[in-house]
C-alpha cells in the first residue's frame, strides 16, 4: 500500500509529539492486534526488511513508524476519523486510493481493531508509561538517488515550517510523490520530509516549487 508527513531553528528538521498517553485498559494492542494486520496487508509495499519502502513508509520498523503518528500525520492519535490511513483503508473497491491496492482489503474486524487502536492513542507499547508515537529526528536520505536535472542550480535556502511550528532553513531539491526532498547548507545528505509533516503554507510552496523551473526557485 502507499500513501499520498525544535528550539524554533535547528540544523536538522525534527518533530516532537506532545500528547498525553491514554489511560486505562485498551481493547486493541499493537503487538497482538495491529502488527499482524500491517504484516498481512501492508508489508508487500511497506517493509524495511523486504526493501519495500513505497513513498518512504514502512510498518516493520517501530522507530520509523513513530514518525507517522501525530497531528497531521497518517495516524492521528485519538482521532481515527481524522487519520488519512483510515481513509485509505476504507476506500471502496475501484478507488485508486484504496489500500492495499491489490488483494483483499482489511476485514470489518481488522478495521474495527485499527480504529480502536488509533482512538486509544495509537500506542506502540503496553503499560501506563506508554506514549503515543513520538517523532524522532528525520534521518538523511542515504543511499537513495535524488532526482534532479543535470547541472541544475541549487535552490537557495528557504524557511520550512512543520505542523508543530518548528522551522528549518533548507533548499528545495525535488518532490518524490508525497515527499519533499530538502537540502540544508551544512549537511551533505538531503532529507526527505513527508508533505503531511509541513504546515499548509510550506506544503503549498513545495508544490509550487515542484512545478517551477530551477531559476524561479528563490527565497520566499
Amino acid at each position: 500500500m502507499s500513501f499520498p508527513a525544535m528550539p524554533v531553528r535547528c540544523s536538522r528538521l525534527f518533530f516532537l509529539l506532545l500528547l498525553a498517553p491514554a489511560a486505562g485498559l485498551r481493547a486493541a494492542d499493537f503487538k497482538r492486534d495491529i502488527a499482524p494486520i500491517f504484516k498481512a496487508k501492508c508489508h508487500e509495499c511497506h517493509s524495511e526488511k523486504a526493501g519495500k519502502e513505497k513513498n518512504g513508509y514502512v510498518f516493520d520498523n517501530l522507530e520509523r513508524l513513530k514518525s507517522d503518528i501525530g497531528p497531521s500525520c497518517q495516524i492521528v492519535p485519538g482521532k481515527p476519523e481524522d487519520s488519512p490511513l483510515m481513509e485509505l483503508l476504507t476506500a471502496p473497491a475501484g478507488d485508486k486510493r484504496r489500500m492495499p491496492p491489490k488483494g483483499e482489503g482489511l476485514t470489518p474486524k481488522e478495521l474495527k481493531l485499527m480504529r480502536e487502536w488509533i482512538r486509544e492513542g495509537a500506542l506502540l507499547e503496553k503499560g501506563p508509561s506508554a506514549k503515543p508515537g513520538g517523532l524522532p529526528p528525520l534521518k538523511p536520505a542515504e543511499n537513495k538517488p535524488v532526482p534532479s536535472k543535470p547541472n541544475a542550480p541549487a535552490a537557495p535556502p528557504e524557511k520550512w515550517t512543520s505542523t508543530t511550528g518548528e522551522v528549518v532553513e533548507a533548499g528545495f531539491v525535488a518532490m518524490e510523490g508525497e515527499t519533499v526532498v530538502l537540502k540544508m547548507a551544512n549537511r551533505s545528505q538531503p532529507y526527505r520530509v513527508p508533505l503531511t509533516r509541513l504546515n499548509e503554507e510550506s506544503r503549498k510552496r513545495a508544490l509550487e516549487r515542484a512545478k517551477s523551473p530551477p531559476a524561479s526557485k528563490g527565497r520566499n
